[in-house]
Order: structure tokens, then sequence, then C-alpha cells
């Protein structure tokens, strides 16, 4: 368990508290809507409502990360975010495609939806067009994902937010700064099993301390790529993939994009109650109080 000698920024991202000291806020939980085919608006309005009432019961804050690949869907999707979502939720937009990325942008801009988004994501790979389209129609906050596919160590983290790891003109914080981003919260990519995938981890510390940003990663893809566990059967790779979670707030992280919003039940309580055993060494040891809504205060 760790307290960062760095000064750590607390963001205020439509009314949910993402950074800190561990202990201090609550996990923020990430939950993903996979809208690959066509819509089940019906299933994500049940989903969504299971995630706020569990959060109220955790006090981990919630955030649906709503994962497009189609263009044709834009539309209905964000018609279907300003219907269902409480007003002022969050929300991660997480699009692969550069050309269906600058198109949401517009979209988002025109349904006064930017202030609300977290755009997922900033990497390597952002074109010319995406950064004209950031600049023109800017989201408040966004995901920096550090993959450096030259090195996957915590320094190759490192060196492609300090300088792209010269794959980019310039490394992906000032990218993000130079196109009027203003909440940053950093992705330490987690990789498939075998490849360098424990650095995801160890990252997080380190970010920490380096920049005092808020931290997460999806530690989930780990586990959705691992062949070994898949032999072992659905019920097995579940409860690895629910449990490979807690490493996050354990080694200092704020954030934790857990995979699919289906999992929200299982999620939830255990990582509350990570965040209960991290407050109370924290606080008894350095000091650091919990806020209010933190689960050791709802829960304990």
């Amino acid at each position: 368990m760790f307290s960062f000698t760095r000064k750590q920024e607390i963001f205020d991202v439509s009314g949910i508290k993402i950074g800190g000291q561990p202990g201090e806020y609550p996990t923020v939980l990430i939950a993903g809507l996979f809208f690959i085919v066509e819509p089940d608006f019906n299933k994500a309005k049940k989903n969504l409502k299971t995630m706020f009432d569990v959060s109220k019961k955790t006090g981990n804050p919630a955030i649906p990360d709503f994962f497009i690949r189609k263009e044709e869907y834009i539309d209905r999707i964000l018609d279907f975010i300003q219907k269902t979502l409480p007003k002022n939720q969050p929300f991660s937009i997480d699009i692969i495609e550069p050309q269906i990325k600058t198109k949401m942008l517009k979209k988002l801009d025109e349904k006064k939806l930017l202030s609300r988004t977290i755009y997922n994501s900033i990497h390597i790979g952002i074109t010319d067009e995406e950064k004209k389209a950031l600049k023109r129609y800017t989201p408040d906050t966004a995901i920096i994902v550090a993959f450096n596919p030259k090195d996957g160590s915590p320094d190759g983290k490192i060196e492609v937010l300090e300088n792209g790891a010269h794959m980019t003109d310039k490394g992906l914080l000032d990218i993000a700064k130079e196109v009027g981003i203003k909440k940053i919260l950093i992705d330490t990519a987690a990789l498939a099993p075998g490849e360098n995938s424990g650095a995801a981890i160890a990252a997080i510390p380190v970010i920490k301390e380096e920049y005092g940003l808020p931290v997460g990663c999806a530690i989930h893809n780990v586990v959705e790529k691992s062949k070994w566990l898949s032999k072992h059967g659905i019920q097995a790779k579940k409860i690895v993939d629910i449990a490979s979670n807690i490493n996050i707030p354990l080694f200092g992280g704020d954030y934790i994009i857990f995979g699919p919003i289906e999992n929200t039940e299982y999620v939830f309580p255990t990582i509350a109650w990570q965040d209960i055993l991290i407050s109370e060494y924290t606080e008894n040891y350095f000091g650091i109080k919990p806020i209010k809504n933190h689960p050791r205060r709802k829960l304990i």
C-alpha cells in the first residue's frame, strides 16, 4: 500500500472525483457496454440501473463506457445516453476507428455532452484529423493509453507519455494538453499474457509518483486474452476476472475499467472491500482520511 510524495491531482469529472492519495477517495469503476452489433437498449437500461443501485450501496462511483464500432449507431446511442443516464452523469466513449471518433466528437458537441464525456482514448495511433477534431470539439476529460509497442515495461510507458517513444511528434501528455484536454487520466495499457502484462500494475505507482495524475487500467483485458484460463471453464475465468481488479487499488490506482457491465454485482463489492482494507491501513499509517461517501464510511 502506498502514499505518494508528489501532490496528487483530484479531478471532478461531472460530479465524480477521481485521483488523490490511496485511501482518500473510493475507486471509480468503469463498466463496458459493448455495442458491437445491434444495440439492445432494454438490456442496457436494466444493467445501468443495477450498476447505479450497487454504486449507491458501496460508495464506489460508477461510469458507463460505451464501446461503439459502427457509425450508424452513434445517434441512437447518444439519444439513449441523454434519455437514460442521470442528469450530469459522466460517461466514457470508447471507439477505435479514427473517422468514427471525429464524427462522434462533432455529435457530442451538437448535443452539448462534451463536458460529461471521457474520451477513450488518446494513444500513439492518434491521427492529424483526430487532433484537429479534438481541438475543435474538446471534451474536458480524456484517457491516455500508455501503450508502447517497443517496450512494455513501466519505463516504456513513461517514454510514450514523455516523447511518444519517437513514434509521434511529441509525447502523449503534450498532445493531450495541446488539443485542450484539462483532465487527463492515464491508462497503463494491460497487454495479453506473456507480453509483460504485469507491467500494467507495476506502472501504476510509478506514474502516480512521477506525474500526480489519476491512473488506472483494464486488467480485465489480460484475463480475457488468456487461453489457459479459457480451458478451465467460464466460471473459473469469471472469478479470476473479478479478482484481478483488486490489484489496481492495491497498487495505488484510482479507477478500473473492469469489462462487461454484467459483472457489476461481483466487481463493486469486491473493490469496495479492497478500498476498506486500504483505507484502514493508510489512515492509521499515513493519516489519510477517507471522504464521507467512501465504502469504509458507508459499510463499516
